[in-house]
C-alpha cells in the first residue's frame, strides 16, 4: 500500500531537515563555545543538557573520549528524532556517571587496613571498579562489622558522605585506575519522547546504564553497557539494601522501544527488562533484538504489577545470552536466583509476547524462571538451549491475583518457595524443566548440550 505525504507534511519535514543543527562534544572542548563544529565542540554532559536541542538535532560525542556525568537527553518529535551519538576515529565515546579516586592522595588510612576516601559525595557510592573491571570491584556491606570479613569490601556512610574500604594497603598504590559510581543512571531518560542513542559506551553508574519511566519511540542501537548497579534501592526489614542495577530498563509507561546490536554485561541485576508496579499503565511495541548480553544476574527480565496494567506485543529475538550469574553482583547478592529469563510474578494483563531464535547459554541457577501462569500469552520458539548442568526452567506456578508480597524481587519474606508451597499455590500441573532435553519438547526448542 503506498502512503502519500502531504503538502503540509512535507514542508514540515523539509522545514526541520533544513533547520536541524549538529553539536560536537570533546573532551577537549569549550563549554562556552557553539558546538557547531568540530573546533568549537563543547566539552562537558552538563553543557549537552542544557542546550536547547530541536527536533532533528544530533548531538556527537568525539569516539575514545571519557565524558563523565549524566546524560539527560531532549525529546524530539516523530518528524524528526533526535540522535545522538558519536564523531571521529577510535573506540566508543565513554559516558560515566563515576568519580576518579586513582591517587594515593585520595586515601587515608584511618586504622590499620581500612583507608578512607578523602572526598565526598552527596549520591551514594555503589560500586567501586578497579582497574576498570580488570581486577573487578569492591565488595560492598552495608554494616560496619562486615568490613574487615575481606579485602576490599567497602561501606558507604550516609552521615559523611564517603566511603571506608578494607585493603592490606593505599588502594591509590594497588590500582592504576580507581572508579567510584554513584548512585545515578547514565541516561535518565524519564519522560522522553523521540530519541535515538547510537554508538555510546555506558559504564559506572551505580543506578541504572539507562533508567527513566514515561519513554515512547526511542532507540537504543549499537551501544556498548558495563558495571552498572550497586546503590541502594531501598532496605528490607533487616536493614540489608537492595540494590539498583539493570543495563537497559524501561520503567512503567513504555512504547514503540527498540534495542538492537548492543552489547551488556556486568550488571547487577537484568542485562535488558521492562518492568513496573505503577497503575494504569500501557507497554506496547517493545523489541530487543541482535543484542549480546552476559554476566548479568539475569539477561532479561520482565513484570508488571499495577492494578489495570497491561503489556501488549514484546518481541525478545536473535539475542545471544550466556553466563548468567557469572557478574561481579552474583556473589555478593542474598538473594543469587540467576536466569537468562527472569519473569517475575505479573499481575497485568500481558499478550503478544514472543521468545524467538534466541541462544542461552550456562547459567549458575536456570536458564528460564517462571513465577506465574501468564505464559499462554508467550509464544517461544526457534531458540537454542545450552544448559549441560543446571536446570532449564523452573516454574513456580503461583497464580497471576491476589498476591501478597513486600517486595517485588523479595517474595521470600511471605513465599518460601519450597516445594510445598509452590505446589499448594499451582494452578495448573506444575512444570519442572530438566536437565535433559525431553521436558522441553513440547516447545520444539533446539538444545546446545
Amino acid at each position: 500500500m503506498k502512503r502519500y505525504v502531504t503538502t503540509a507534511l512535507a514542508a514540515t519535514l523539509f522545514s526541520l531537515t533544513s533547520m536541524a543543527e549538529t553539536y560536537y562534544v570533546s573532551a577537549k572542548g569549550d563549554d562556552n563555545a557553539d558546538g557547531k563544529t568540530q573546533e568549537t565542540a563543547w566539552r562537558s554532559l552538563d553543557r549537552v543538557n542544557a542546550a536547547s536541542l530541536k527536533p532533528g538535532d544530533t548531538v556527537l560525542f568525539r569516539s575514545g573520549d571519557i565524558f563523565r556525568g549524566s546524560l539527560r537527553p531532549s525529546s524530539g518529535a516523530p518528524e524528526g528524532v533526535i540522535r545522538y551519538a558519536s564523531y571521529g576515529q577510535g573506540g566508543k565515546p565513554m559516558l560515566q556517571p563515576s568519580r576518579d579516586a586513582s591517587s594515593e592522595t585520595d586515601w587515608t588510612e584511618v586504622e590499620k587496613g581500612l583507608w578512607k576516601w578523602n572526598e565526598s559525595s552527596e549520591l551514594e557510592i555503589g560500586n567501586v571498579i578497579f582497574n576498570h573491571g580488570r581486577k573487578g570491584c569492591g565488595w560492598k556491606v552495608d554494616f560496619r562489622k562486615d568490613l574487615a570479613a575481606r579485602d576490599l569490601s567497602f561501606m558507604w556512610v550516609e552521615k559523611e558522605q564517603t566511603i571506608y574500604i578494607s585493603s592490606r594497603s593505599n588502594p591509590g598504590k594497588r590500582f592504576t585506575s580507581i572508579e567510584l559510581a554513584e548512585r545515578r543512571h547514565v541516561i535518565d531518560e524519564s519522560a522522553c519522547h523521540d530519541v535515538v542513542y547510537d554508538g555510546l559506551w555506558l559504564r559506572y553508574g551505580a543506578a541504572h546504564g539507562i533508567g527513566g519511566d514515561g519513554v515512547k519511540n526511542v532507540t537504543v542501537r549499537n551501544c556498548d553497557v558495563s558495571w552498572i548497579g550497586g546503590s541502594t534501592n531501598y532496605l528490607d526489614n533487616e536493614g540489608r539494601s537492595v540494590r539498583y542495577g539493570n543495563g537497559i530498563e524501561f520503567w512503567a509507561a513504555a512504547s514503540d522501544v527498540l534495542v538492537e546490536g548492543c552489547r551488556v554485561w556486568e550488571c547487577w541485576d537484568a542485562g535488558l527488562t521492562n518492568q513496573s508496579n505503577v497503575d494504569d499503565v500501557l507497554q506496547e511495541n517493545i523489541c530487543y533484538r541482535g543484542n549480546k548480553v552476559w554476566n548479568c544476574e539475569y539477561s532479561y527480565e520482565y513484570w508488571q504489577q499495577g492494578e489495570n496494567a497491561r503489556t501488549v506485543n514484546v518481541v525478545f529475538e536473535n539475542n545471544t545470552c550466556h553466563d548468567a550469574g557469572k557478574g561481579w553482583g552474583h556473589k555478593q547478592r542474598w538473594n543469587p536466583n540467576a536466569g537468562h529469563l527472569m519473569f517475575y510474578d505479573t499481575t497485568a494483563e500481558t499478550e503478544g509476547f514472543v521468545i524467538r531464535n534466541n541462544v542461552f547459554s550456562k547459567s549458575e541457577d536456570c536458564c528460564l524462571r517462571l513465577f506465574n501462569a501468564w505464559y499462554h500469552s508467550m509464544t517461544v520458539e526457534g531458540n537454542v538451549w545450552n544448559m549441560p548442568k543446571n536446570t532449564l526452567c523452573r516454574y513456580h506456578g503461583r497464580p497471576t491475583g491476589q498476591l501478597v508480597f513486600k517486595y517485588p524481587d523479595h517474595l521470600d519474606q511471605v513465599h518460601d518457595d519450597n516445594e510445598d508451597e509452590i505446589q499448594s499455590q499451582t494452578v495448573e500441573e506444575p512444570m519442572v524443566f530438566g536437565p535433559g532435553k525431553k521436558e522441553l519438547k513440547r516447545f520444539k526448542e533446539k538444545f546446545g548440550f
